[in-house]
């Protein structure tokens, strides 16, 4: 008896393993609906890579710094609130000639609560509804999709004003000397 008792025992141990080891996906996708915003030069309008700025969250807790001064970025992640409708980032300039001058971007949303799955739960999608921006370095900004979701593509694009590449002088045309109508 005690045999066979041992042996549903290990039948059904190893039936529950199976069933547990089936269930490989989880978790695994993104659960953090982040808008990523690109940085753009609002002359060429080719991505740029910004040295010297800070980005921090205007009223966060601390007003957390999202990049530090010291490195450059192309492209960021740019957290929203849930408990809000409204979020705002600082860039502040530490480049030579810059100090002191910031420019801050301003997004309206809603939340949207999404049900992803029983393993991975609840979180929020955000729809832009307006949006707003100063104007020091930054020339413009694109929402080029308004719903921000856990899918990892470009959603904002900040255009910054940038220096023009040199253009070659055009060759000089000899101007002609005035020549006075002879009458006849």
């Amino acid at each position: 008896m005690k045999r066979s008792l041992l042996k549903y025992y290990i039948v059904i141990t190893a039936a529950l393993s199976a069933v547990t080891a089936c269930n490989t996906t989880g978790c695994l996708d993104n659960q953090s609906a982040l808008p990523l915003a690109g940085m753009y030069s609002s002359a060429t309008e080719k991505p740029v890579t910004i040295k010297n700025v800070e980005i921090s969250g205007v009223g966060a807790p601390g007003d957390s710094i999202l990049l530090d001064k010291s490195k450059s970025v192309s492209e960021i992640y740019l957290p929203m609130r849930s408990t809000r409708q409204q979020t705002s980032w600082r860039l502040r300039y530490y480049q030579e000639g810059l100090e002191g001058i910031e420019d801050i971007i301003t997004f309206d949303y809603e939340s949207v609560p999404q049900f992803v799955s029983e393993e991975c739960g609840a979180m929020y999608f955000y729809r832009i509804t307006n949006f707003s921006y100063t104007e020091n370095l930054i020339d413009s900004v694109a929402v080029t999709d308004s719903l921000i979701t856990n899918v990892e593509r470009e959603r904002i694009r900040i255009y910054f004003r940038t220096a023009n590449p040199d253009t070659p002088d055009e060759p000089e045309t000899p101007e002609t000397p005035d020549t006075p109508d002879e009458e006849s």
